[in-house]
């Protein structure tokens, strides 16, 4: 891998599938369990989205309404490293803590277990692509985020004092079939002395508009638009930390 040293606490891939090109319903999870759990995916767990929403009518009280999601299935292997969720024309592909590259997490976690998913009649039609890599770090103590990224305004600039906290997201339209997005975070611990957390996020969508884009290749276009916005926006001096 480029960055032996990475700070990658989850990298996400993840695809969309036309709802008209597929069949479906729950007993695929089972289905889909019974081809993965050989390849050490043997933890499963159900997820049922809920969400929670309140009408306002005039003066009178607010009437809440609860919304049920479809549900949605976590597979994760034994040692937690890597999971997999599985939804209704939708399947992700997750690094936990333990990311070792594209050139590890493609042929060895994606194509295997995506190879299962098609085998089910699943996978037709597909819509996008997604690729997220999330960076979580601390700062080193007398370093500013300026430091570590391009594009942050360097708080020194501005006089004496101290950077509390920071929030930033940029999207943007590649063409001819990608957004991209960018996202970081600055969190300054409540209690004194304690170290700032940055979060950094890269995530691009490959949309395959042409509806004649392989799989495989829409993957590999998120996940090098993701990289290279990292690239392009970490400094020198986080590069060589990473290395």
């Amino acid at each position: 891998m480029e960055f032996k040293n990475h700070k990658i606490t989850e990298a996400v891939c993840a695809f969309r599938f036309d709802p008209s090109k597929n069949p479906w319903d729950v007993t695929f999870f089972s289905y889909f369990f019974d081809k993965i759990k050989q390849k050490g995916f043997d933890k499963k767990q159900e997820i049922k989205p809920v969400q929670l929403n309140f009408e306002f009518k005039g003066d009178s009280e607010p009437q809440s309404n609860i919304q049920h999601g479809e549900t949605q299935m976590v597979f994760k292997t034994t040692n937690d490293q890597h999971a997999i969720l599985m939804g209704n024309n939708y399947i992700s592909f997750h690094s936990l803590n333990h990311y070792s590259g594209w050139d590890v997490f493609k042929p060895e976690i994606i194509d295997p277990n995506i190879a299962e998913y098609f085998g089910l009649g699943l996978g037709n039609g597909v819509l996008s692509a997604q690729m997220i890599y999330i960076n979580n770090f601390d700062l080193e103590s007398g370093r500013s985020l300026a430091d570590y990224f391009k594009f942050v305004p360097n708080m020194k600039d501005f006089g004496e004092g101290e950077e509390n906290s920071h929030f930033f997201q940029s999207n943007y339209t590649i063409a001819p079939n990608k957004q991209l997005s960018v996202k970081t975070v600055l969190n300054t611990g409540l209690l004194p002395k304690l170290n700032k957390r940055v979060i950094l996020e890269c995530n691009c969508i490959a949309n395959n508009n042409s509806n004649e884009v392989l799989w495989n290749t829409l993957a590999d276009d998120a996940h090098s638009a993701a990289r290279n916005a990292f690239i392009q926006i970490s400094s020198d001096y986080f590069k060589s930390l990473i290395k």
